[in-house]
């Protein structure tokens, strides 16, 4: 029997080197426990053919759910996302048959705010899936570092440009993006910007779900470097 908590939304090559990635989408009857997120519908984008805690530190193949990320395991290494966990637990229940496309279901998604890209980069994805879900969602957040390619754009507007600091800051604001931007840890609040109230530094204050500044449109926001490997956070900038 399927797994009613999780449903392929779309199949296909990657936008970046066009292996083959899926996005399934989970969170329909079980809430998520995240509590940075709050109850969103979380989405998946990952190799098909590969366990995404190896593909992660792969450059051959995490580069087609992740790009060019810096945070990725194959550059800096410094990604929040526990590979090992979330991911591999939804992967391994596609592999194993565990969950139905979608088909025309998309009305699950009503009512609900959903999270682009729990793990992996959504512009790997044709904007149009994510369209058909948002058209019934209420809220969402999303994020890309693939901002500077042209096969990207359709998602101004609709997601944050993830920034490394205050030169990528510069840029993709230039260039009519909202923004993410992660910053050292202590980093004080750069013009401009909100910082992020469902952060540890802020005491979380509200979770992803309630604020949803995240959604392309609404602020420019900071954060500081956070997960197992923030220190890290500053040689990025």
């Amino acid at each position: 029997m399927a797994n009613q908590n999780g449903r392929i939304l779309w199949e296909g090559p990657s936008a970046y080197d066009g292996q083959p990635i899926v996005v399934i989408a989970t969170g329909f009857e079980s809430p998520s426990d995240n509590p940075k997120t709050g109850d969103m519908i979380q989405t998946w984008i990952l190799r098909q053919d590969v366990k995404p805690n190896e593909g992660f530190k792969s450059a051959q193949d995490g580069i087609s759910v992740c790009g060019d990320c810096p945070h990725a395991g194959y550059n800096n290494g410094t990604c929040y996302v526990s590979w090992y966990q979330g991911p591999l637990s939804v992967w391994n229940c596609y592999k194993r048959g565990g969950y139905a496309p979608i088909g025309q279901d998309w009305s699950l998604f009503s009512g609900r705010a959903v999270r682009l890209g729990s793990a992996g980069d959504p512009a790997m994805v044709p904007f149009e899936v994510w369209k058909q879900a948002l058209e019934y969602a209420t809220k969402h957040t999303g994020y890309t570092h693939q901002w500077r390619y042209d096969w990207a754009q359709d998602f101004k507007g609709t997601v944050q440009a993830s920034c490394d600091g205050f030169r990528d800051y510069v840029e993709a604001t230039a260039l009519g993006w909202n923004t993410f931007l992660v910053t050292p840890p202590g980093q004080t609040k750069i013009e401009g910007t909100v910082h992020c109230a469902a952060s540890e530094e802020r005491g979380n204050k509200t979770t992803c779900q309630a604020c949803h500044l995240c959604d392309g449109k609404s602020a420019n926001v900071m954060i500081w470097g956070h997960g197992r490997s923030h220190k890290k956070i500053a040689m990025l900038n």
